[in-house]
């Protein structure tokens, strides 16, 4: 039997164990959610411990509708289907504070794609270790306004006017997205050592693009959906870099 974990997130307690989560002793402040509506919360499981100092943690989504999944290989060449990611660690103090980038066409680039950094206002993007009560439970986990991610392309490649490069409305709840096109978003993770070399990822190891990728529905109410990843020949010998799996809680 895989190791038993129990993790307290928020106002859920969450059991993991090789037949999946099973999420006990919920509170339904947000009908059934553990997070407000607008936001989303994605739970980075690792092996061991995580290692912020020498490893960076990446959740990558794509947010262009296509279904694809955002591979590794993006990350050394141009970056396909990254629409954000969230990085995580790489130095002494740098976890709590993630940077978010935005992937974006850009011809003047030799890859085509381009990035940003997005910033957040204080009390919209959240970062917590999992906390344990009887057994190890290892990871992190960001809870964040989805508005966050809501921006245009700051270049217009069509060339007909678009809406200047601000964020989503004041006052609206995302989804409805205004810029961005889909409200589902396809997501991988992945975790990466000092030398910027990819060493893991939810599919079988660093490089694995077979793996369809974990789909986040923001139009939909998810209450720990989860996946965890397949043992496999695959996982760094570090296990502060090995992927465990990942959970989610959203609300519409």
């Amino acid at each position: 039997m895989r190791r038993l974990r129990e993790a307290v997130l928020v106002a859920a307690m969450i059991v993991l164990s090789g037949c999946g989560h099973q999420v006990t002793g919920l509170n339904s402040p947000n009908g059934g959610s553990v997070v407000p509506s607008g936001y989303t919360q994605i739970q980075f499981e690792t092996q061991a411990q995580p290692d912020f100092t020498n490893y960076k943690y990446l959740i990558v989504l794509n947010a262009n509708g296509d279904g694809h999944a955002p591979y590794a290989l993006g990350y050394n060449s141009n970056y396909t289907d990254w629409s954000f990611a969230f990085f995580f660690g790489g130095g002494a103090g740098l976890a709590s504070a993630p940077v978010i980038y935005q992937y974006f066409s850009d011809s003047s680039q030799p890859s085509g794609v381009n990035k940003r950094t997005l910033g957040y206002a204080t009390g919209t993007l959240t970062f917590n270790l999992l906390s344990a009560t009887s057994a190890a439970a290892y990871g992190f986990y960001i809870t964040f306004n989805r508005c966050l991610l809501d921006y245009p392309s700051p270049i217009n490649n069509t060339g007909v006017p678009t809406p200047a490069p601000t964020s989503h409305p004041q006052g609206q709840s995302c989804p409805p997205f205004y810029y961005l096109t889909t409200d589902t978003w396809v997501m991988n993770m992945f975790s990466i050592d000092s030398t910027n070399t990819v060493v893991d990822s939810l599919g079988n190891g660093p490089s694995d693009t077979s793996y369809p990728g974990f789909t986040i529905p923001t139009d939909t109410l998810l209450n720990g959906k989860s996946y965890i990843k397949p043992v496999t020949g695959q996982s760094p010998q570090n296990p502060s870099a090995a992927i465990y799996g990942v959970e989610v809680f959203s609300t519409p």
